[in-house]
């Protein structure tokens, strides 16, 4: 952003007719402001502040114009890259336009306009940019002598740092409240832990009562339960005995069933053999059957086909002897099963009982009472946690966001920063003005002057000296603000020259001079003593013409 005119009348002291500066594009110019108290110098800087923001830092908008002539007006024209912005404000009556090259802009989409200009066209909060572009020698006083809550109030504003502030108190409000919630809620959680023990109390006096009354029958329930539980298991063993013993004749009656299949197979083998033998001539080549050998295996099929039914009668009498024994035993087997079914069904029939008596006992409108009652508080206890938790979560949230934005968080980080060059550029220009003395800031921003390695007390110095180290540290501040604000192209340096001695007011302005044009900064020097002509650009002076202020700007050659 780049300032290049400011038009106004009827703000302040200034009258109907219109006043109007123009900045040059091309370089920046320092500009010698003379004029009584009261004439209405600060008002041009305050014209410009209204242009852009619409109010002014400690002026009611209501005493803001001029006491005869009410319709106050102002216009300014700016530069923001490619975009020529002009801005018309006024009071009695209101008036705002915004026109963006030459069409009235359109605020569609926008939450505001004049949001819209902050962000995206100046790029400088009202906070910063109306205490940087206004620096008198009232408010800012001595860096070297004032007192350090001065001194971090002066930092805070013309760095921006208050914004971090208000946050940091925001937070740490926030912060406040959740904690007196969060007392809240561990006050509630006793209360509710406290009323369950109670409850539960009374329910435990309730069940001891309860079951006193039953424990004759709940006992003599409880024998019979062990002594069927006894029997059950000794018919379980039986049971096991009776399942191996089967296993056993199973595995007999699979052998012997074998030996009977194969005796039966074998037996119809020789059979089908000695049929082959029968016409006393070889199956195979039916020759006669006059060798040995042959009359042997026909003896021997035909002795088989004898002997074998004997013992098939024998093996079948065997196999059946075991199925018998099968039998006889899964009937044993069935009758035990039956028992332990007789008994599972008395120990269930006595277990049910003994549930029935308790649930009759924790059945009672009593019981359902105090246990509905202990059911709501235990809601209760579990909502109030949750609620509790979430507060605490955000509470430890907000702890850490206001260390962040405190002395040692986010602020001591832009300090660490800006420190390096803002000490450098005092050296320099320190050294320019051959002052006896060095000054530096610490990370406190505690200024230290040293003479010959030896530190200094600034009440020391002599008043023209303090204000010359106060004029470097003014002027390094605002080389620090111009690379962090680069749009900024307007000051206002409001009597910072008292009781400087001439060889000082002439190297400062040479300093100022130099620092304004490297950083196209358009300087307005307002003072009251005699200023040497010769180093400004332009004068711009101001007077009274028929009780109205009105100035004329001349350049200076």
């Amino acid at each position: 952003m780049k300032i290049k005119s400011i038009e106004f009348k009827n703000i302040a002291s200034y009258g109907n007719k219109v006043q109007k500066t123009e900045f040059s594009d091309d370089k920046a110019e320092l500009y010698l402001t003379l004029g009584k108290n009261g004439d209405g110098k600060t008002t041009i800087a305050n014209a410009i502040i209204f242009a852009l923001y619409g109010k002014v830092e400690g002026v009611r908008m209501s005493d803001l114009p001029n006491r005869i002539n009410r319709e106050l007006w102002v216009r300014i024209k700016l530069q923001c890259g490619t975009m020529d912005i002009e801005i018309e404000r006024g009071l009695a009556p209101s008036r705002f336009s915004v026109l963006v090259n030459g069409v009235e802009f359109d605020k569609a989409g926008k939450r505001s306009v004049q949001e819209y200009l902050e962000e995206e066209v100046y790029g400088i909060p009202y906070h910063v940019f109306k205490n940087i572009i206004i620096l008198s020698i009232n408010d800012f006083k001595s860096f070297l002598t004032m007192s350090p809550m001065d001194k971090k109030q002066i930092i805070d504003r013309m760095f921006g740092f208050s914004i971090l502030n208000d946050m940091q108190r925001t937070v740490k409000e926030e912060r406040k409240n959740l904690k007196t919630d969060i007392d809240s809620y561990d006050t509630e959680l006793r209360q509710i832990e406290e009323s369950i023990v109670q409850v539960k109390m009374k329910l435990n006096q309730l069940q001891a009562e309860s079951d006193e009354k039953s424990k004759g029958q709940i006992e003599k329930l409880k024998s019979q339960l062990v002594k069927f539980d006894d029997n059950r298991k000794k018919l379980e063993e039986a049971r096991d005995q009776i399942t191996d013993r089967i296993g056993t004749f199973e595995t007999d009656l699979e052998t012997k069933t074998s030996s009977y299949t194969k005796l039966k197979y074998e037996l119809e083998s020789a059979k089908r053999k000695l049929s082959l033998y029968e016409n006393n001539t070889c199956p195979t080549c039916e020759a006669p059957l006059d060798t040995e050998f042959h009359v042997h295996k026909k003896k021997e099929y035909k002795d088989r086909v004898n002997e074998t039914p004997e013992q098939l009668q024998k093996t079948e009498q065997e196999v059946q002897l075991i199925k018998q024994k099968i039998n006889d035993t899964r009937v044993k087997e069935r009758a035990v099963l039956d028992k332990v079914s007789t008994l599972n069904t008395n120990i269930r029939s006595i277990k049910n009982e003994l549930i029935k008596i308790k649930e009759t006992v924790g059945a009672s409108e009593q019981f359902e009472s105090l246990n509905s009652l202990i059911r709501e508080f235990e809601d209760q206890e579990v909502q109030k946690s949750q609620d509790k938790s979430k507060h605490s979560n955000d509470y430890q949230f907000l702890e850490l966001i206001e260390s962040i934005l405190g002395e040692d968080g986010v602020k001591n980080l832009a300090v660490k920063t800006i420190l390096p060059g803002l000490n450098t550029n005092i050296a320099a220009m320190a050294n320019t003005m051959h002052l006896p003395f060095h000054i530096r800031f610490n990370d406190k921003f505690d200024c230290i002057i040293t003479n010959h390695g030896e530190e200094v007390n600034p009440m020391t110095l002599s008043t023209g000296e303090r204000k010359k180290a106060d004029f470097i540290i003014i002027i390094a501040i605002i080389k620090i603000l111009k690379l962090r604000f680069p749009q900024l192209n307007l000051l206002f340096l409001d009597e910072l020259l008292s009781s400087v001695d001439q060889d000082g007011v002439y190297n400062i302005l040479k300093i100022l001079s130099q620092v304004i044009k490297e950083n196209q900064i358009n300087t307005f020097v307002i003072n009251h003593t005699v200023l040497p002509h010769e180093i400004f650009d332009k004068k711009l002076q101001i007077y009274r013409d028929n009780g109205f202020s009105k100035f004329e700007i001349e350049s200076i050659e």
